[in-house]
């Protein structure tokens, strides 16, 4: 290969690079637009329900936010660490939640995840973490949660396991069906158990992930 052939190589790679910023910045950006009217929207509901429900779909918008942020590309292909990814959000769920005496603590193995993948991942943690916030420890009651992340010899377990309330007979709700479509969208295995006191929500995702 001639130098010229290799100059003009080396600008077309570092032209697509840029157009691949570019159309991140634009998804970045559409993705604060919506989840900003969204928050407008939940601001000016009356109705507690439709408060929630917005709050909801904004916490979503923003884990799928946070996946696309961790996207990278140093590699050649892209990525993303699923353990940062997990602790980013975790943080952020817990500081929106503002619930004083429940202690989360972090297992977290390297797990490295291709990065169509990232976004149902994040909106499992968001589900199954969100709900033990808000439903696991009623009233001023503490307790404890464990996000764990860990390899297996089939892929990677991700699992969210609260102390408190458990299902106490209540029946699936949304969640419930929006865990099972994001698992089904994975090939993943989805485990809602007792754990004896309170409950444990867990994805098996099979193999075939990016390696570190």
């Amino acid at each position: 290969m001639s130098a010229d052939e290799i100059d003009s190589l080396r600008q077309a790679l570092a032209a697509q690079a840029e157009l691949q910023r570019e159309a991140d910045h634009r998804v970045k950006n559409n993705l604060q637009l919506i989840s900003s009217l969204v928050m407008l929207h939940g601001r000016r509901a009356t109705d507690d329900g439709a408060k929630r429900a917005l709050k909801s779909v904004q916490q979503r918008i923003t884990a799928v936010s946070a996946a696309h942020r961790h996207v990278s590309r140093d590699t050649g292909s892209e990525r993303v660490d699923l353990a940062a990814l997990v602790r980013e959000l975790t943080g952020d769920l817990a500081a929106a939640a503002g619930r004083e005496g429940i202690e989360i603590t972090l297992e977290l193995e390297p797990v490295f995840v291709a990065a169509p993948d990232a976004a149902p991942l994040a909106l499992i943690l968001n589900e199954a973490l969100g709900n033990a916030l808000t439903h696991a420890f009623p009233g001023a009651r503490a307790g404890r949660i464990v996000v764990a992340l860990r390899r297996t010899p089939d892929g990677f377990d991700l699992a969210v396991s609260d102390d408190g309330v458990g299902q106490a007979g209540a029946a699936p709700g949304f969640g419930r069906m929006i865990l099972q479509l994001l698992a089904q969208q994975l090939r993943a295995k989805l485990e809602v158990t007792a754990a004896q006191p309170g409950l444990r929500v867990a994805v098996s995702v099979p193999a075939g992930q990016p390696k570190p």
